[in-house]
């Protein structure tokens, strides 16, 4: 069985990265880059709708219904 954390804070930095705080209390930075190539996370290519980063429901959405499984930002995150 796989466990993660949830994202409980997201701000978003330059680079199409978020820094996120887990529910445990670690930190680290999640990287978008990867995803921006997929359709679905092709509006989040915009600036201005990127920076509308927010955790919610355990792990980072915006505007539009787009949300990155909570497992992803956790495995995928860099730990500070």
């Amino acid at each position: 069985m796989t466990t993660y954390q949830t994202t409980r804070k997201a701000t978003p930095q330059l680079g199409y990265k978020v820094a996120v705080e887990f529910a445990n209390g670690e930190r680290g930075v999640f990287d978008l880059v990867p995803y921006l190539n997929y359709p679905c996370y092709a509006p989040l290519k915009d600036p201005a709708i990127f920076a509308q980063v927010s955790a919610a429901h355990g792990t980072l959405m915006w505007p539009g219904e787009i949300d990155i499984a909570p497992e992803a930002v956790w495995n995928e995150a860099a730990r500070a």
